[in-house]
């Protein structure tokens, strides 16, 4: 089944990728596709202090799943590719900050946002976790995300299964002041 969907994934991936206007930092380097846009929404605020307005610009961060989900179908558990992602996650931020800064008028932008079920442990890495506004498309992009996960997780409906009620989207947000800091060595 999942050798099945990952092809169907690849062309959903490349769709949405060119639809959305994202870039790649270094493609087989870093697992973010970022859009420079501005904020709209509610305020977040970052763990140190900084306060995110609508209309504040913003780097959009997405994961490239469908690269993780090709990825983690090469590890035997999820905690074997956990020991894999948590190097990637960290050499990726520090490659983010420095396509950051390399943007025109980057000292413009405040932070770097996602939305994400792949939360949990986010705070390590230097991230704020928010809820999101209840509304219709994070609750369909949490169906997709659950399907996802159920397709492409090596425990698949068992995860699902046992862990399924605390898989909620969230935003995670971080300051660019916090990126600098944290990932520009």
């Amino acid at each position: 089944m999942k050798e099945l969907f990952l092809p169907l994934w690849r062309v959903w991936d490349w769709l949405y990728f060119h639809c959305n206007r994202m870039q790649y930092i270094s493609k087989p380097h870093n697992i973010f596709r970022v859009i420079r846009k501005k904020y709209k929404g509610p305020p977040l605020e970052t763990g140190d202090g900084t306060i995110i307005l609508s209309g504040d610009e913003i780097i959009k961060i997405h994961l490239y799943n469908y690269r993780i989900a090709t990825e983690i179908k090469n590890y035997s558990s999820e905690m074997a590719y956990i020991f894999h992602l948590k190097p990637l996650l960290e050499q990726s931020l520090k490659g983010l900050y420095h396509y950051i800064i390399t943007l025109p008028q980057h000292e413009k932008i405040k932070a770097i946002v996602g939305t994400t079920m792949l939360n949990r442990g986010a705070e390590r890495f230097g991230f704020t976790v928010c809820d999101v506004s209840p509304s219709w498309r994070y609750w369909l992009k949490g169906m997709l995300y659950k399907t996802i996960y159920l397709l492409v997780h090596p425990e698949g409906w068992n995860y699902l299964k046992r862990h399924g009620q605390r898989l909620q989207s969230k935003h995670v947000v971080m300051s660019l002041e916090t990126l600098k800091n944290r990932y520009s060595g």
